[in-house]
């Protein structure tokens, strides 16, 4: 339960910081810097992040250690973030609810606040958000974006989850979701080449512009993304195995809320389209205007579509 979140290890944490990206090429580069200056400045500035979350840990089922941080008063909601993050950039979306929500931004293994094992499967990042959701209670919502998106729906096809929240799971339905570049990437963090391999990553599977990936390169934010490759890695392999179309979650029950960029790209939109039909409590609801980082650009709107969704079910 939320009270039993004094009895685990309690440190101060970081400044947040954002990483708009996503590894599977929909991120909207243009406001990387903006974004991390947002999150930064109203994480020091008095603005309604002022009192930091704290900072907590669970023991996963094979042992390791998944740090995250806990913010707010009210019903529980876990957050799984997606590729090369750590989980700060949903601060803000937090921010927002954490009058009436208490709101708990896992830290996915292998990174940052968690620890991390020789072993990697779906079946792992299902298991920790398990024991999560075991420290946030037996009634608490899931939310779960991009690569982040497909782990909370492993963990809710196998447990039970009370009510579910994915924000454009990159699920491969009629075509790989993982180009034929990969294997460059791949090379490159098997060498230990970690620049090189978020630079072949965001050219050649994202597809950024030169100016972009200059930006970037730039930006307070590329060490900390080059770091997380390895990661990404992992997680692109675990996508390439899963079988094309979304029957293994037609069983899903959960009053599920799909959000939905209008300006997101085409293989999210038919991914989520897919489970909208698939799934048996679904409802999707669109984010005029956005991509696959909504939560960064407009995180006021995505905490409004949230609570709505918890308001309503």
């Amino acid at each position: 339960m939320i009270e039993s979140l004094i009895s685990h290890e309690m440190v101060p944490p970081a400044v947040a910081m954002s990483r708009s990206t996503d590894p599977l090429g929909l991120m909207r580069v243009e406001n990387v810097n903006v974004a991390f200056a947002a999150v930064h400045m109203t994480a020091i500035d008095g603005g309604r992040m002022s009192i930091a979350p704290s900072e907590h840990r669970v023991r996963s089922a094979d042992g390791t250690d998944i740090g995250f941080l806990a913010h707010g008063r009210g019903p529980a909601i876990v957050f799984v973030h997606g590729g090369l993050t750590m989980g700060d950039e949903w601060r803000a979306v937090v921010a927002e609810l954490a009058d009436r929500f208490t709101c708990l931004i896992m830290t996915r293994r292998g990174r940052g606040r968690s620890g991390d094992a020789a072993d990697y499967s779906l079946d792992k990042e299902r298991e920790d958000i398990q024991a999560v959701m075991t420290i946030a209670g037996g009634g608490a919502t899931l939310l779960g974006h991009s690569y982040g998106a497909v782990c909370a729906l492993e963990a809710a096809r196998v447990g039970a989850i009370r009510r579910l929240i994915l924000y454009e799971p990159p699920l491969p339905i009629d075509a790989p979701v993982v180009g034929p570049a990969f294997g460059d990437v791949r090379a490159a963090v098997a060498s230990g080449q970690f620049d090189s391999a978020l630079t072949i990553m965001l050219r050649d599977l994202v597809h950024v512009s030169a100016a972009q990936l200059e930006g970037l390169r730039r930006s307070p934010i590329w060490t900390d993304m080059a770091a997380l490759t390895p990661t990404v890695v992992r997680e692109l392999e675990v996508l390439g195995r899963l079988e094309p179309g979304v029957d293994r979650f037609r069983r899903v029950s959960s009053p599920t809320l799909l959000l939905l960029g209008t300006e997101t790209a085409p293989h999210h939109s038919v991914a989520s389209n897919a489970l909208q039909r698939a799934l048996p409590n679904a409802r999707t609801v669109l984010l005029d205007g956005q991509g696959h980082e909504a939560h960064i650009a407009v995180p006021n709107l995505v905490a409004t579509r949230i609570a709505e969704f918890l308001r309503v079910e």
